[in-house]
């Protein structure tokens, strides 16, 4: 059918043709006769062509079984540069690769339609995770395009106690020749901020002292100069502080005693404390709460505790029968914090060992793992250090790497150890915010684990409208709850190895807080718009493919090439400006005739 088409065309264009030429020939005026001749087959020559496609061959050097994929970020103009078949995933790309590239809807599944297809050459920012986990280990080279200036990394906790210092933590990309200030903004006011320096890559951390309860939601805002480059929301939900009882057992009322006992009283912590004058005397403080009988402790009153603090001496001084009593009520999940002066003696013996003895730093400067929350340089004779065995983890380590504090589980309770004993050097030189900030983490480590019925978080750190989102819930016994979102339930699976653990998914078709109902109590979190924190998910796509690419690249020889012939459409275009130009110059040298 095409080629009847093309023959009536040619047919009509040549009847055409010659009828003009005939009218041009029989024509008084023979000035430009051989022009206009010309132009008339040249005119009519163009249409045809305009409606039948003419092609050529052209030849191409192309990658043996290797496939070109353009994502986003790629250099569009140096395309030509790439020899082989070249594709795309994303369908936004398509207006701006104009052509010069074959879409792909499903990149896995031409994969399995062309076997013999065995690596891929990606350029630009790098495709999705998602779609790297369908591509079954197919060998692939990856050349990233240059990533954008903004945020790299940023991690915060998003729960909250009420006067907790809340700290966002990250790392910003500066691309620019002159400096960005970040700020985090809230509550209608500047909150912290810090400098990045011009073409770097820098670590930052802003903190604040949250004392509003609730919902909120901050602003990481990047101003370069008096505009802003970057802004960024970052939710967070502050909840009543809950007291954590504490009880203080020491040998000696030595000034790390002193100090910590004032503090914890200071931040309303109800404390009970007991310190050996004598073999049988002691003196007593009780802070924040009422009195109590301290001459002979039982389970039951260690079982109303929630941190139980002691040190070495005085664990070695009391009874058999003591001692086994506390280490019960840690096994119940009782928190107990041990000051170790002589990791090496008494009981404690089997459950940490000495490492070394310090004799060259007299400067810590302590970093709080979990947080990496680094504390400021404090004065020390310490002289112990704590070796990391079998079932301990480290909590704070000092700047060689080398463990001040570290804590294991007992039971449902734990225990942390910690041979820091002058940790008050930090109250004396002004410096609080590192005190509380070393206390507050060894406390909320091993604090018996308050019973919060139901916890809620979601699947992804930036959750997005209009994508999916996993919630998991846990829950205080292993009947599965009733969860709904949006008035509508939700079907709940249960953990195979937690029972009390329950995933469940739901679509966010707006952003900002949503709330989800579970056994009728409201739970909250947050969506973000499908733009915000762009600078971080390409980071991460970058480094997705840089991982895959390292993993399953392993050839070490030149891929290999072939010569590939195929046609090619001659554009449309140039028959349009041959016609116009010609049909221009017939018209024009009719008008001039005329007027002679």
């Amino acid at each position: 059918m095409e080629m009847g088409f093309n023959v009536l065309v040619i047919i009509a264009c040549l009847l055409l043709l010659f009828f003009c030429i005939y009218l041009e020939v029989k024509r008084e005026n023979k000035h430009w006769l051989a022009g206009r001749i010309l132009g008339n087959i040249l005119l009519f020559g163009s249409l045809a062509l305009i409606a039948i496609p003419l092609f050529y061959q052209k030849k191409e050097v192309q990658l043996k079984n290797t496939l070109i994929i353009i994502t986003t970020g790629a250099n569009v103009d140096s395309l030509s540069k790439i020899q082989g078949k070249k594709c795309y995933t994303e369908p936004l790309l398509h207006r701006k690769l104009k052509g010069k590239a074959t879409y792909l809807p499903d990149l896995a599944y031409y994969l399995s339609e062309h076997p013999t297809t065995n690596s891929l050459q990606i350029f630009g920012y790098g495709l999705p995770e998602q779609d790297l986990k369908k591509l079954d280990s197919i060998s692939s080279s990856f050349y990233p395009a240059a990533a954008p200036s903004g945020l790299v990394t940023c991690h915060w906790i998003e729960k909250l106690k009420q006067e907790e210092v809340f700290t966002v933590q990250g790392r910003y990309r500066n691309n620019a020749s002159r400096t960005v200030q970040l700020k985090l903004i809230g509550f209608g006011t500047t909150l912290d901020s810090t400098i990045i320096a011009a073409n770097t890559l820098q670590d930052f951390s802003l903190k604040h002292q949250i004392r509003n309860n609730g919902k909120a939601v901050l602003q990481l805002i990047g101003l370069l100069g008096k505009d802003t480059v970057s802004k960024e929301n970052v939710p967070i939900q502050s909840f009543p502080k809950t007291p954590v009882k504490t009880f203080m057992l020491t040998s000696f009322p030595s000034f790390e005693y002193k100090f910590l006992k004032n503090w914890l009283y200071e931040k309303q912590y109800p404390v009970a404390a007991r310190s050996r004058i004598s073999k049988d005397k002691f003196s007593t403080d009780f802070l924040n709460r009422d009195s109590i009988k301290l001459a002979n402790i039982s389970l039951n009153q260690l079982q109303k505790e929630d941190v139980l603090m002691i040190d070495q001496n005085e664990l070695e001084n009391i009874t058999v029968g003591t001692r086994q009593t506390l280490m019960q009520a840690v096994e119940k999940g009782l928190g107990l914090i041990v000051w170790v002066d002589e990791p090496n003696a008494g009981s404690l013996q089997k459950r940490i060992k000495q490492v070394k003895n310090l004799k060259d730093d007299k400067l810590l400067r302590l970093t709080i793992i979990d947080q990496q929350q680094g504390l400021s340089e404090l004065s020390t004779d310490l002289k112990w250090l704590l070796s990391i065995q079998k079932g301990q983890q480290a909590l704070i380590n000092n700047q060689r790497n080398q463990t001040i504090a570290l804590q294991e589980l007992y039971g449902s309770g734990k225990i942390t150890y910690t041979t820091l004993s002058n940790s008050y050097q930090w109250l004396l030189n002004g410096r609080q915010e590192d005190y509380a900030n070393y206390w507050t983490s060894l406390i909320n480590a091993v604090a018996r684990k308050q019973s919060t019925n139901i916890n809620l978080n979601t699947g992804s750190l930036f959750p997005v409208i209009n994508e999916k989102l996993k919630l998991y819930l846990s829950t205080d016994n292993s009947n599965a709850p009733k969860v709904s979102y949006q008035n509508k339930s939700l079907t709940v699976n249960q953990n195979l190895l937690f029972p009390n653990h329950w995933e469940a998914q739901v679509w966010p078709l707006k952003s900002g807080w949503q709330t989800t109902q579970v056994n009728k109590k409201a739970e909250d979190f947050y969506v973000f718009e499908k733009q915000a924190w762009s600078s971080i998910k390409i980071s991460q796509t970058i480094q997705s493919n840089l991982d895959y690419s390292l993993k399953t690249n392993t050839e070490t020889t030149k891929p290999l090439k072939k010569e590939v012939i195929y046609k090619k459409e001659v554009s449309k275009w140039w028959f349009l400006i041959v016609l116009v130009l010609s049909s221009s110059f017939l018209w024009f040298e009719k008008r001039h005739h005329a007027k002679n």
